[in-house]
């Protein structure tokens, strides 16, 4: 599989999604912007936050406010635009049901959410993320990502003071 290639794709169905969202609620101020995947590196899914519901899941939970900053799951706008990553993850998944040996699809895994994190990262630097303000978060999780993996991700595509928030939170759960 060429990932170059996964990552050019990655990278314009996230675009695509992130816009379909921004177009949909014009009104909205928005706060994150995450892609997500799952252990076996099958699918690949967006999120989208607003401010205003952030706000509301802190003020409704103020004990865990980082963890509604952090977690796309429970963002408002979690898989919107899913349907602009069909065709990737048709082929994510078919490319593992293939796979025989299982350091071949850690191998794979590492690959397809490198690509995942790259493709964001290369969103910031464009400045596609132009609505948010400093406290906004970029974010890619995988289900049952270790720690250090998700920190350094959140490390590549966040503000130092941010990453130091989600490095801490995660030290604490």
């Amino acid at each position: 599989m060429d990932f170059q290639v996964l990552q050019s794709r990655i990278e314009a169905a996230a675009k695509e999604a992130f816009e379909q969202v921004r177009n949909k609620y014009p009104g909205q101020i928005f706060c994150g912007y995450a892609l997500y995947s799952d252990s076996d590196a099958i699918t690949v899914c967006p999120a989208v936050n607003s401010t205003g519901n952030l706000n509301k899941m802190m003020a409704g939970d103020p004990e865990d406010a980082v963890y509604y900053r952090w977690s796309p799951g429970e963002w408002d706008h979690e898989f919107e635009g899913a349907e602009c990553f069909k065709e990737i993850s048709d082929l994510l998944y078919n490319k593992v049901k293939d796979m025989k040996s299982t350091e071949s699809h850690k191998r794979f895994n590492e690959n397809v959410y490198e690509c995942c994190v790259a493709a964001l990262d290369s969103l910031k630097k464009e400045g596609f993320f132009f609505d948010m303000n400093e406290s906004g978060v970029v974010v890619f999780t995988v289900s049952d990502a270790t720690h250090a993996l998700e920190c350094d991700w959140i490390a590549r595509l966040n503000s130092n003071e941010l990453a130091l928030e989600f490095q801490n939170w995660i030290g604490g759960s």
